[in-house]
């Protein structure tokens, strides 16, 4: 069950009769026959963005309140007394042309609100810090949170809210739903939305209808694959989508040696170290990862001190550092994280004291941060088997610095051997803001040419996947950065044309969510299977033919696939998904 609900347009005339009202006598009738000529595209203006626009005014007139993006009702509140908040049910709504008809893809959403006012939470705040920490506590409890008030929003700068274990645990009994209940929130949204007069009054006005029923879709669910690790291979649980029981104990296929490396700690976390260090060298030997005695350095429980302690690097070269962070302050991590990237390059790993205080889970910690640690080192962990020969598969995406406001930075990846364990990478700078990427010629250029001295041949199949990309973007790729790929290809030689190119675009941002009907014993709801790909009717096809989406379920996360592609290249969709799995295991 997807939550999707088919709209049916009728009467597709009324429409370019409403749009002629709007125009001026003068150019109506040049509008409405220029309409008539090219009703099609007009229609499928109509479709994007009227119907959304209709659709926000039956919104409201169900009396739901838009916030954000997204609208709610505060007619019917949730409250949670004991913590003093507020919970107000609503929707997420997306309506979008897909292959068979125009659907609206729905979601439950939920917005939670303070129940006491400004004033209110001040004055309680006052008496439990008293008057000379008053200040400093109470701006930074409230400064960035949003106040409602009647008719208007405010929004106070700078603001971060604590993380309470309790608040959210109460929260989750409202907000995380089952499949069952998701699904009959949203036949009630629809319910609801028949049953009002106005509401369906508006909706025949437009010649618009809603299916009754959720989609139903027909997936299909790829196999688990199997992983190759130093002398053995096994199989694993794809529904758990969790390797470290099978690969506990086998050697790696290769690990650099662990020499001269340091460790980082406060006095307070001195016995949790020395733990950590004791069940690294038994779990580092049956992983074939040889580990020698760390030197250890002790720093105060401050930024500066830390730091301080960092440039221990003048003295020795480590091979690697690993950092016992007392708490999970993030000005902490950035600041060591920076140091160790930029001012002195290391392999670095850090892990929060709190983490290593539980005996019971240090011999699975301690094996996280070994494999952690050997693959920074340029060690290979597993592998998968990979059919098609001389593949390179290669990754592109964007990073922008929303906080910060400074440049924008694209970057590249490129696998150089048949495991896909061996990379090349390149960074380039962009303006702020920019996604599209300006430097991906020389980038992908000095990948190939990497692979050429790796593998003493060029890679005759080329797969590149594109990540961050909106739908409005799609264009941009394709006429900027597909062509630059092509341009760095050619630059490899005239007689250089590699079997297979295709350019697979992931977007993790979607809306649609999906549930599997189970029949059996015990028939209902449940999530999606991992592996799980859907590609009939939910999918989007252009008229050209040259973009064929997918959607694929994968450890949790669902993933829209554009294949953009030359028409002149035949590439069968239900393989190249295949490959995605496997790339992606």
């Amino acid at each position: 069950v997807i939550h999707v609900l088919n709209i049916q347009m009728k009467e597709y005339h009324l429409t370019r009769l409403r749009h002629c009202r709007t125009v001026p006598k003068n150019k109506r009738d040049r509008y409405c026959k220029d309409m008539e000529n090219d009703l099609p595209s007009y229609c499928l203006l109509f479709q994007y963005v009227g119907v959304s626009i209709i659709f926000r005014r039956i919104l409201r007139i169900l009396n739901m309140q838009q916030t954000g993006r997204n609208y709610y009702n505060p007619s019917d509140p949730l409250n949670i007394p004991q913590h003093r908040l507020t919970i107000w049910p609503g929707y997420t709504t997306t309506i979008l042309q897909y292959e068979s008809s125009i659907m609206l893809c729905t979601d439950v959403s939920h917005k939670v609100l303070r129940s006491e006012t400004v004033l209110d939470f001040m004055g309680n705040l006052r008496q439990q810090c008293g008057n000379q920490r008053f200040p400093e506590i109470c701006a930074k409890e409230l400064i960035g949170l949003i106040v409602l008030t009647k008719g208007h929003r405010h929004f106070l700068q700078d603001i971060k809210m604590r993380a309470d274990f309790n608040i959210m645990k109460d929260l989750s009994t409202h907000t995380r739903l089952t499949p069952e209940q998701r699904e009959g929130r949203l036949n009630r949204f629809v319910s609801n939305i028949q049953r009002n007069a106005d509401a369906q009054a508006e909706l025949d006005k437009w010649g618009l209808n809603f299916d009754k029923q959720l989609l139903n879709l027909t997936s299909r669910v790829l196999p688990g694959e199997r992983i190759f690790q130093g002398p053995r291979s096994y199989e694993y649980n794809p529904r758990a989508a969790d390797l470290s029981k099978e690969m506990c104990g086998v050697p790696l296929i290769s690990s650099p040696p662990l020499n001269n490396w340091l460790v980082f700690h406060t006095r307070r976390n001195g016995n949790e170290t020395q733990s950590l260090l004791q069940t690294l060298n038994k779990v580092s030997g049956p992983l074939g990862i040889r580990i020698q005695r760390a030197v250890m350095i002790m720093y105060e429980d401050h930024q500066e001190s830390l730091l301080r302690a960092a440039s221990f690097h003048n003295i020795i070269v480590p091979s690697s550092e690993l950092v016992v962070l007392p708490s999970n302050r993030k000005d902490k991590y950035d600041s060591v994280k920076k140091y160790l990237f930029v001012d002195c390059p290391t392999p670095s790993q850090c892990v929060v004291s709190r983490t290593l205080s539980r005996p019971q889970a240090l011999m699975t910690v301690a094996t996280k941060i070994a494999l952690q640690m050997a693959c920074k080192m340029g060690g290979e962990l597993w592998s998968v088997e990979i059919p098609l020969k001389q593949l390179m598969i290669v990754g592109i995406d964007c990073y922008h610095d929303t906080i910060g406001g400074k440049r924008s930075i694209g970057a590249l990846v490129a696998s150089l051997n048949q495991s896909m364990s061996r990379k090349f990478s390149k960074c380039v700078l962009q303006h702020k803001g920019q996604e599209i990427m300006d430097g991906l010629k020389i980038a992908l250029t000095g990948a190939l040419k990497d692979y050429l001295k790796f593998n003493n041949s060029l890679p005759s199949r080329i797969i590149v996947y594109r990540d961050g990309v909106g739908d409005g973007q799609l264009q941009g790729v394709v006429n900027y950065e597909v062509s630059q790929i092509i341009d760095s290809i050619k630059s490899m030689g005239h007689d250089y044309v590699p079997k297979l190119s295709v350019v697979v675009v992931v977007k993790k941002r979607i809306s649609s969510r999906f549930f599997a009907h189970i029949n059996g014993n015990f028939p209902g709801m449940n999530n999606v299977k991992n592996g799980a790909v859907l590609q009939d009717r939910n999918t989007c096809k252009t008229d050209e033919g040259n973009r064929t989406d997918t959607v694929l379920k994968l450890y949790n996360h669902s993933f829209f696939c554009f294949l953009l592609r030359n028409s002149s290249v035949k590439v069968h969709l239900e393989y190249i998904t295949n490959q995605i799995l496997v790339i992606c295991v």
